[in-house]
């Protein structure tokens, strides 16, 4: 069962479970949803940044585009979690807030 939902510009885009971690981070598995090609661009621009160590540039991408447009949705109740970070890669996400 998920543990959260991650929303984009207001619609759902994927479900996180989480799976373990390593503080201060979470780890899991997701399931996208169709909007989330609305973001698919910019999360890759995110990771490409990061694996090549652009830190600035990858600060600007994601406080300008993503960070504005992302919220984390508990599925246990809680408020809305809207300062984190989180990452993809092809079969894990991890986050962190």
């Amino acid at each position: 069962m998920a543990d959260y939902e991650l929303h984009f510009a207001g619609q759902k885009i994927a479900t996180l479970t989480n799976t373990g971690g390593d503080c201060p981070w979470f780890h899991g598995s997701y399931v996208l949803f169709p909007a989330f090609e609305k973001a698919r661009s910019l999360f890759a621009q995110e990771s490409a940044l990061l694996d090549a160590d652009r830190i600035d540039e990858w600060d600007d991408l994601w406080t300008a585009h993503l960070a504005p447009n992302l919220s984390l949705r508990p599925l246990d109740g809680s408020e809305d979690i809207t300062r984190f970070l989180i990452h993809f890669d092809k079969a894990h996400a991890w986050w962190r807030y």
